[in-house]
């Protein structure tokens, strides 16, 4: 999710609960609203909301940390995305189940996969060049998050 479209969400948002207009949202702000959109328990869904949103517990939802806390959700969101492929990916190269892929496996998969390939010790130089980041002839879990999550801006974890 891009910096704007947290900042259009959590605009949205604060227009429906802000009803003072001063860009916080109070406890009874919070309850009035979830009672007008038919919230079955309004009291335990707006201290849900409160516990989620209420980083400093001061009794109001500032917009900062509504902000903080879509950015938030979408780096949790993406960290999962990045975990997938990284399963993903062992799963295609890791023949022999350990975690990590090593030179002969990704030989064999490309030779497998590629097999009219012109110069596929090329294919996987390239390969662990740009993930076998301490040149050990073998490519971790961790080299291949640290690998995604550098074009998604995010800390491997």
């Amino acid at each position: 999710m891009s910096e704007c479209e947290i900042t259009r969400e959590v605009e949205e948002m604060m227009q429906k609960f802000d009803k003072s207009g001063d860009g916080n949202i109070t406890f009874d702000e919070a309850v009035k609203r979830l009672r007008e959109t038919g919230s079955k328990d309004p009291l335990r869904a707006a201290s849900s909301m409160f516990i989620a949103l209420d980083k400093d517990k001061n009794g109001i939802i500032e917009l900062k940390e509504v902000e903080v806390h879509k950015a938030e959700l979408g780096a949790k969101k993406l960290q999962k995305a990045i975990n997938n492929l990284c399963n993903n990916f062992l799963k295609d190269y890791d023949t022999n189940g350990d975690g990590s892929i090593s030179w002969d496996e990704a030989c064999d998969f490309v030779n497998k996969n590629n097999p009219d390939a012109i110069a596929p010790l090329l294919i996987v130089e390239n390969f662990f060049c740009e993930l076998d980041k301490d040149n050990d002839k073998v490519i971790t879990k961790k080299e291949i998050k640290e690998y995604y999550s550098k074009y998604n801006s995010l800390p491997a974890q």
